[in-house]
């Protein structure tokens, strides 16, 4: 039973909080003006009667907000967590004082209303000791109350209804109490568990005679926000609760007012700003608006009415955001046969991939798809989670990568369940790095901040320099654990693949420094071609792994170098292929004519045009320069001629590379998943 309280929205939750906040607020002031309030002018006239009693309760809240506020931390968090509790106890001594200052008596504040009534019928305050209360004969009148040959059965009969209302009262405080305060304490909670643990205990106190009873939330926050874990904690407050049971009626004639007003109004302005206030920008309209609608309801009509409201909010966000897939999990596999972008590794970071125990087969790349909304988190949580169980514990990965570039829409309930999905990850699987795809620049499509819950807890393990493809610029990439964000499936596989080689072999990703080294110091220096021809070279011997040095140099002596400036064109598409160029220092993008606005950026170190230039195909993209400065490489058609005619073995390498290249496209992770990126060059 437990999952289908998962089919409760957040959103609906948040807003029985709010509703509860303002229902707890109005019983405080209620509790200290000793009458009930009303949504009119009679019921406000008679309420503000005794406004002297309110004042004191309102004096008391804004003495306990302004020392909230000038005692909070650096990260706008409480510095003292037992602020709270000790301040509601200092209430009655202080407010005692306040008597003696005045020169009034306890008599006087009594019949002003100040009190509680005392427990004798003749209104005056009893002046028995406190241990005498102990065995107040009414105290156990509950227990023997009942006789069961008084009890009237068509009475009985005729209130079930009734019953059954308590009873789901009782129910309702599950799904309500129990996920928010999950979410209060970032604590992830087993619903058949709580449901268990509700039905044992209800089972035992009908059995004894005793009342219905629940988590309740309010104390429970008081109970966390100071400072309160652990067995030891719980069974102290469950000891004092019991002595409280039997001397809190005596104790009660003692307290003032204000002491329990104050408590109830601050609680339930707390809940109110929780519910209504700090979830803002947290849901979308709709359901924020469902929040607002269910607070007013549970307001004016009570809970019943609010769980009704309730219900319709589910359904209409149900209806608007409804799944198109029935399934949540597109598919999932290892990316031993998967590659990115980056195909110009060195042979050594390439065997460190391609090893069973350490390389790709350690990555597990789960897809989604459609809508994910609160009826189908379970779907979605427990079965990532099975895919990952059902694995051997030595096959299980290092790494996941979850991508949600199917995804069409995510709500607040499935954003708070993905990062809690991410947290177990690390607990339960041991997991070193999650990656979260979202497919689009423009990032998840939901209203909560779900980047910035799943890149807030990035480890680093080693910092290495890259070029940007984007503008070629020199930046720096961690690559680490615990988290992180990537706008598609080749950024998240190209970073789970430098984590697995940091993970092994860190020196091998400092040739990319190297690399970006050259690139910045070339674009300082007037004339730097004998470098530059050394680091051609180090490109093409990347692109020919296992060719002989002498062969890779002896084919480079066929390229002519070129240099282009920011807006040339190499190559308009369906042009005649002539050349093949490749990229030793600056900025290309190639754009497919036909197509709106396809672009790939073109990398350093990679050969355009080889495919074309073999096969005497035209162009299949048009190719621009954004940079200036650009450096290529160009083998002509003339020069391709003459190598195959004179110096077979060095055309083989251009064969080898047209072959490893095509191998690479169709290798790539975008179309071995789905088809979204691959641009012919």
């Amino acid at each position: 039973l437990g999952r289908i309280l998962y089919f409760f929205p957040a959103h609906v939750l948040v807003g029985c909080i709010g509703g509860i906040g303002i229902f707890i607020a109005k019983t405080g002031l209620e509790v200290t003006a000793n009458t009930s309030f009303s949504f009119d002018s009679a019921g406000l006239v008679a309420f503000l009667q005794n406004k002297h009693l309110l004042v004191v309760v309102f004096a008391f809240e804004i003495g306990l907000r302004l020392l909230t506020h000038f005692t909070l931390d650096a990260m706008g968090k409480p510095r003292y967590p037992l602020l709270s509790p000790i301040y509601f106890c200092l209430i009655t001594p202080v407010f005692y004082l306040g008597i003696w200052i005045t020169g009034n008596s306890v008599h006087s504040a009594l019949e002003a209303g100040y009190f509680f009534p005392p427990l004798n019928d003749d209104g005056v305050a009893s002046s028995s000791s406190l241990v005498s209360g102990l065995w107040n004969e009414s105290v156990m009148e509950m227990f023997h109350v009942v006789d069961f040959s008084t009890i009237s059965w068509k009475a009985v009969w005729k209130s079930i209804p009734t019953m059954m209302a308590l009873v789901l009262f009782s129910l309702i405080h599950v799904p309500i109490n129990i996920p928010a305060f999950a979410v209060s304490t970032d604590v992830d909670v087993d619903m058949n568990v709580e449901l268990m643990a509700h039905g044992y205990s209800n089972g035992i106190v009908g059995i004894l005679g005793g009342l219905q009873n629940y988590m309740a939330y309010t104390q429970s926050i008081i109970y966390y926000k100071s400072g309160g874990h652990g067995k030891t904690s719980s069974l102290a407050v469950a000891l004092s609760t019991s002595l409280l049971f039997f001397i809190g009626p005596e104790l009660a004639s003692h307290m003032p007012r204000c002491m329990a007003g104050t408590l109830l109004l601050h609680c339930g302005i707390d809940l109110f700003m929780e519910g209504v206030c700090d979830s803002y920008g947290k849901y979308d309209f709709l359901e924020y608006t469902g929040i607002w609608a269910i607070t007013i309801i549970m307001t004016f009509f009570g809970m019943e009415a609010a769980l009704l409201a309730g219900v319709i909010a589910a359904l209409s966000t149900y209806a608007l955001q409804s799944v198109t897939y029935p399934k949540p999990i597109r598919g999932s596999m290892t990316a031993a046969t998967l590659r990115s972008s980056e195909w110009t590794r060195s042979p050594e970071a390439f065997a460190v991939l391609d090893n069973r125990d350490t390389g790709r087969m350690k990555i597990f790349v789960v897809q989604m798809q459609g809508h994910l909304f609160f009826g189908n988190i379970s779907l979605f949580s427990d079965g990532v989670k099975a895919l990952i169980e059902e694995k051997p514990i030595d096959e299980r990965p290092y790494i996941i990568i979850m991508d949600f570039t199917l995804v069409l829409g995510i709500d607040s309930s499935a954003a708070q369940a993905i990062i809690k999905l991410r947290d177990s990850f690390t607990k339960q699987f041991g997991i070193k790095l999650s990656i979260f795809v979202t497919g689009s620049t423009e990032g998840f499509p939901c209203e909560f901040d779900l980047y910035q819950g799943l890149n807030a807890n990035q480890g680093e393990m080693l910092k290495i320099s890259k070029i940007n493809p984007f503008d070629g610029k020199e930046v720096s990439v961690s690559v680490g654990s615990g988290s992180c964000v990537c706008t598609d499936l080749d950024q998240a596989l190209s970073h789970a693949e430098d984590t697995l080689i940091a993970m092994v072999k860190p020196k091998l990703l400092s040739s990319s420094i190297n690399l970006c080294s050259f690139v910045r110091e070339q674009n300082e220096r007037p004339d730097g071609t004998v470098d530059e021809k050394h680091y051609a070279l180090k490109l093409l011997l990347r692109q020919t792994p296992g060719e002989d040095v002498t062969l890779v140099e002896k084919f480079l002596s066929y390229f002519t170098r070129e240099i282009y400036n920011n807006g040339d064109t190499l190559w308009k598409q369906d042009t005649m292929s002539d050349s093949a160029k490749l990229l030793v220092c600056g900025q290309l993008v190639s754009m497919l004519e036909n197509e709106t606005g396809t672009t790939e950026p073109i990398s350093i170190g990679n050969m355009i045009g080889e495919s074309g230039l073999v096969q005497k195909t035209n162009r299949n993209s048009t190719v621009y320069v954004l940079k200036d400065n650009t450096v290529l490489y160009s083998l002509s058609r003339q020069a391709w001629e003459t190598m195959k005619e004179n110096d077979p073995k060095c055309a083989h390498l251009l064969y080898a590379i047209v072959v490893r290249y095509l191998t690479h496209r169709v290798q790539h992770v975008s179309n071995r998943i789905f088809e979204t990126r691959c641009l012919p060059i």
